[in-house]
């Protein structure tokens, strides 16, 4: 398994944490990374080169580097996607110097908070710790600072607020946020466009105080995920799952994470998983959580089999987490939504090859 991930780094290379689509209309992040760290962490190793090699033709070159930087004085350079060569250097001078998680504790509380708009960077680093996490290996710190120069360079904080603490699970806190009106949840090209517009939504600067991070972080990320799969299932048919199940995949990072950092820094992952999770139900969200869910007749495997078939990247991604959670939780709601997710991202997702 470890020797699939660097080979399947290796041949995706040096590549931009982004690329143009569609002749340039649209540019979509590199999950690459992510998607062959998916495939390990389900055992299916043995399919990562060949994904890797169908996959990386459509990648483009890395942006040139800008102005060379240092901790000391970067803060300009947050939420800059011009800067993601530069502050690639600069985690890569940072590992040279600290071990990687050290230089991870020292960044998360900085990085998290902005999580809702550095979404792509926050899981692709967290697939990355993860990876380094089973095998320390040049290749797997080299991906670690990609990820986390691009979750610094798309960084993007929503306004935060403090409020009353009502220590709720999601599941209690989900059903009592505001949504945008309807017609700004729908019609969007990129999620990140509703989502953006939940600064001029007031309540939701208060979300972070609904939820007790203390009691037990794992049963909040557990309690999360299930609601949110439950979400997956009861809007498929309205919401493009492309978008939608990113709410699951960031709102887990907290497992790849958590073992790596102190308590501190993953309630700070913790908090703002849940916050970018609620982002997604309050701009995108069309209908309640599904009810109660049935076992579904295919074996897990099966399940794996489908996402690795489906040619848009998010249903291997989607389907890693949902048998990661059902794993823990025995919850058939989690199989149920891989299953349903990779479905319908082959009606709707997209196929690039």
């Amino acid at each position: 398994m470890d020797e699939a991930l660097d080979e399947g780094l290796e041949v995706l290379g040096d590549a931009a944490p982004e690329f143009e689509a569609f002749g340039g209309v649209i540019s979509l992040a590199n999950h690459g990374p992510m998607v062959i760290e998916a495939l390990c962490a389900m055992g299916r190793d043995d399919a990562v080169v060949d994904w890797t090699k169908r996959y990386a033709p459509r990648l483009d070159e890395p942006p040139p580097r800008q102005t060379r930087m240092t901790a000391a004085d970067c803060s300009e350079a947050l939420g800059d996607l011009r800067r993601v060569r530069d502050w690639e250097d600069l985690f890569d001078a940072e590992f040279s110097e600290s071990s990687w998680t050290d230089v991870l504790e020292r960044w998360i509380p900085s990085l998290a908070p902005g999580m809702v708009g550095g979404i792509h960077g926050a899981i692709r680093a967290a697939h990355a710790v993860r990876g380094v996490g089973r095998a320390e290996t040049e290749l797997r710190i080299r991906e670690l600072a990609r990820g986390l120069a691009y979750w610094a360079a798309t960084y993007k904080a929503l306004p935060e607020a403090q409020g009353t603490s009502r220590a709720l699970l999601p599941s209690q806190a989900m059903g009592q946020l505001e949504q945008l009106d309807l017609s700004e949840r729908t019609g969007w090209l990129a999620f990140t466009e509703p989502i953006g517009k939940l600064a001029g939504l007031p309540s939701f600067a208060q979300v972070g105080g609904l939820i007790d991070y203390e009691k037990d972080p794992s049963a909040v990320v557990a309690d999360l995920a299930r609601t949110f799969a439950a979400i997956l299932l009861s809007n498929n048919p309205t919401v493009n799952p492309r978008a939608l199940c990113h709410g699951l995949t960031a709102g887990t990072i907290y497992r790849m994470i958590a073992p790596h950092v102190s308590p501190d820094a993953g309630r700070a992952i913790l908090c703002h998983s849940w916050r970018t999770a609620a982002a997604f139900y309050c701009a995108l969200v069309l209908e309640p959580p599904a009810g109660e869910i049935d076992t579904p007749a295919l074996t897990i495997d099966e399940i794996i089999d489908e996402a690795m078939a489906c040619p848009d990247e998010h249903g291997i991604k989607v389907t890693e987490a949902c048998v990661r959670e059902y794993q823990m939780e025995q919850d058939p709601v989690f199989l149920v939504a891989a299953v349903n997710t990779t479905r319908r991202l082959n009606e709707v997702g997209l196929d690039l090859y």
